[in-house]
């Protein structure tokens, strides 16, 4: 019984996480040419939250306006909370999970999935050592005060979309950097 409970949840986990753009949701697009002028944008004029986070992003362009987000299962992985964005980003398909950590108040689950993205840049859903179908390692960023998770997958290989990731990831990476 308990290896069909954990299948479920495997699958059921596996679903929510690596998602695809195919769910009838409409993806919105942006370029890799759009991006406002940074420096006006301060990420200090958003609240240290998920939907400060995501109204930076926005506000950055790397989140189009029109997307809608997603509520994700972050349980799973030990976070507060968890929105999944699909987009287009110059013909490419674009799938954004932010996940928010209560990092005063975690969890060993949280601790575990947060633990394998610092050491490895990836975690398992319910560990490395779990034998499940379809338990394979995220790729995921830390923002540097440890409080958000970054799942960043992107179809093109072009080099403005690689570079607008890894300007993403920065951004998240930054955004609060000292935990306050």
């Amino acid at each position: 019984m308990k290896k069909i409970i954990a299948a479920i949840l495997g699958a059921v986990t596996a679903v929510s996480l690596a998602g695809c753009a195919g769910s009838g949701q409409k993806l919105e697009k942006i370029s890799t040419e759009s991006a406002p002028d940074a420096d006006t944008i301060k990420a200090s004029d958003y609240a240290n939250n998920l939907e400060g986070l995501e109204k930076y992003l926005t506000a950055l362009d790397y989140i189009p306006k029109e997307a809608q987000a997603t509520e994700m299962l972050s349980n799973v992985i030990g976070a507060k909370s968890g929105h999944r964005y699909n987009f287009i980003v110059d013909k490419a398909t674009v799938i954004v999970e932010l996940y928010e950590y209560d990092t005063d108040n975690i969890g060993e689950e949280g601790k575990r999935v947060l633990g394998e993205v610092k050491d490895n840049g990836e975690f398992y859903v319910f560990g490395k050592d779990t034998k499940l179908d379809g338990n394979e390692a995220y790729p995921a960023s830390l923002s540097d005060n440890g409080k958000y998770l970054l799942i960043y997958t992107d179809t093109s290989t072009d080099i403005a979309n690689v570079q607008r990731k890894a300007d993403f990831t920065e951004k998240v990476k930054a955004f609060y950097k000292n935990k306050e």
